[in-house]
């Protein structure tokens, strides 16, 4: 595979770590859902710009390379998707899948009181319609503190993932090697003309309510 040369660390800043800090420094939970203003390509842990992105045209479009907390495959944040955030303390240091299937079912719910239907889990932590994948998800741990971050793909131009981000290196079997454009899809291509803040409308009182609940009120069986 060929490589882009001279390609620049990611900026060492987490993407929305301020949810973090604020969290530890007040003990209460910190939240926030928000459609991105401008394109940016954000690496997990073990993300690479030589390996994941195609830097030059990054570079040449003015698209930021950032870094988050947690784990996962690298990803484009745009506007036209809706971002939630939290940060907050569970009993558990264990169960991160289902804490990650549980606040992913908050979205799932959200959409359904949309008239969104056929949202189902894929992988390990993503929301697909029809096989497509809709949401991606990631998690972060420190000690017994939660801090979690998806993207739910509303109406964003998908074209935009083929243009910065290369084939990943790791993939879900469900993706079966399908292009950017062909695995992801949109509520709006799916027939669904919402507008990103109307999702988030419909999503903030489902996290409100929950987020306030003893351990989230995420059970153990929150992934079967």
């Amino acid at each position: 595979m060929a490589h882009d040369r001279g390609a620049p660390d990611p900026e060492s800043a987490g993407v929305n770590d301020a949810l973090l800090d604020r969290q530890e420094r007040t003990g209460r939970p910190a939240w926030r859902i928000y459609e991105p203003a401008e394109p940016a390509i954000v690496f997990g842990a073990a993300g690479r710009a030589q390996t994941d992105v195609y830097v030059e045209s990054a570079r040449a479009d003015g698209v930021p390379l950032l870094r988050r907390r947690g784990g996962g495959g690298t990803v484009l944040l745009a506007p036209g998707q809706l971002v939630l955030a939290l940060a907050a303390a569970i009993d558990s240091p264990y169960r991160n899948r289902e804490h990650l299937c549980a606040i992913n079912a908050w979205v799932a719910e959200a959409l359904a009181g949309l008239g969104v239907s056929g949202v189902r889990p894929q992988g390990i932590c993503d929301l697909a319609i029809g096989g497509r994948k809709v949401l991606g998800a990631s998690l972060f741990r420190r000690r017994n503190v939660l801090f979690y971050q998806s993207s739910l793909l509303v109406c964003c131009d998908l074209a935009l993932f083929g243009r910065y981000l290369r084939h990943p290196v790791r993939e879900p079997d469900y993706r079966a090697r399908r292009a950017h454009a062909a695995f992801c899809t949109t509520l709006a291509e799916q027939g669904h003309a919402l507008a990103p803040e109307r999702v988030a409308g419909a999503l903030r009182p489902i996290v409100a309510r929950r987020i306030a609940l003893p351990a989230m009120g995420i059970r153990a069986a929150a992934c079967r």
